[in-house]
């Protein structure tokens, strides 16, 4: 099968292509259609990290995360969310409170799965980010914020309880709204670990304007509407809020993208720690 290939993969599995093909960081994704019926064709970068989305949307089936209709290899089809609007628009409207409940919602349908049969990355072995950074010579983030943030995140990592199979990158633009089906997630990269460190990826979302979500004011109310939905302890969402947020600053760096969100949101959560 064809597994890289957008005209062949379409012409496989009988589909119509809708639109031109959009290539993004993480692939190449197109709006495609079989009769009546719509989906999403989506061809992850090899060396990305959304190569294994069509084992984790497997395991998840269809509970909180649009369903997989067909894979070959890293390229698969699921179905699409109409009209899929994105829950950012919620937050942009005003209604932050209740995005941060849907997502709460969705995370506890995902999280029902429990974990895989099948094999994939672990918390501690994305926290190994940092050792890259060192080992590179990074040098553009304060030293203080970045041990601290290490050595939580270790810590943190040694002591979960209870991991299952995580999306791993669970904010508002990876949730999309469907009129039968509701909010359901998009996107996943799959990692084993506790609940708690699911929502990292919602406290330093959505948009790239920092006054939408690094402010410790809009952190407070959002971990007080998640550890009220879930049961979670804070302790414990601060902590991977503030290690995953320096985290995403590393990755930036790796990635020679600038950071937007990673430091500025480790710099507000740092004060609730």
């Amino acid at each position: 099968m064809p597994g890289d290939d957008v005209p062949a993969l379409a012409r496989a599995w009988g589909l119509t292509v809708e639109g031109p093909e959009r290539r993004t960081f993480s692939g190449t994704v197109c709006f495609v259609r079989r009769g009546s019926e719509h989906f999403v064709l989506k061809l992850p970068r090899a060396e990305g990290d959304e190569t294994n989305a069509p084992a984790v949307l497997g395991h998840f089936d269809g509970q909180g995360a649009v369903r997989l209709i067909a894979a070959d290899g890293p390229a698969h089809l699921v179905e699409r969310a109409m009209p899929g609007e994105p829950l950012t628009d919620l937050v942009l409207s005003g209604r932050d409170d209740e995005a941060t409940a849907i997502v709460c919602a969705v995370a506890a349908r995902l999280h029902g799965a429990g974990r895989p049969a099948f094999a994939v990355p672990i918390v501690a072995d994305w926290g190994e980010g940092f050792a890259r950074y060192r080992a590179g010579g990074g040098t553009g983030f304060p030293r203080d914020l970045l041990e601290r943030a290490e050595h939580l995140f270790q810590d943190l990592a040694a002591t979960q309880q209870s991991p299952v199979l995580l999306h791993g990158d669970l904010h508002h633009d990876n949730v999309l709204r469907d009129e039968l089906r509701g909010w359901l997630a998009i996107d996943p990269k799959g990692v084993i670990g506790e609940p708690a460190y699911e929502f990292g990826a919602l406290l330093r979302n959505p948009t790239e304007d920092p006054r939408r979500f690094a402010d410790p004011n809009i952190i407070e109310r959002r971990l007080a509407i998640i550890v009220n939905a879930t049961g979670l302890d804070r302790a414990r969402l601060v902590g991977w809020a503030f290690a995953q947020a320096m985290l995403s600053a590393v990755w930036s760096w790796e990635d020679g993208e600038a950071d937007v969100r990673g430091l500025v949101t480790a710099r507000a959560v740092a004060s609730l720690l």
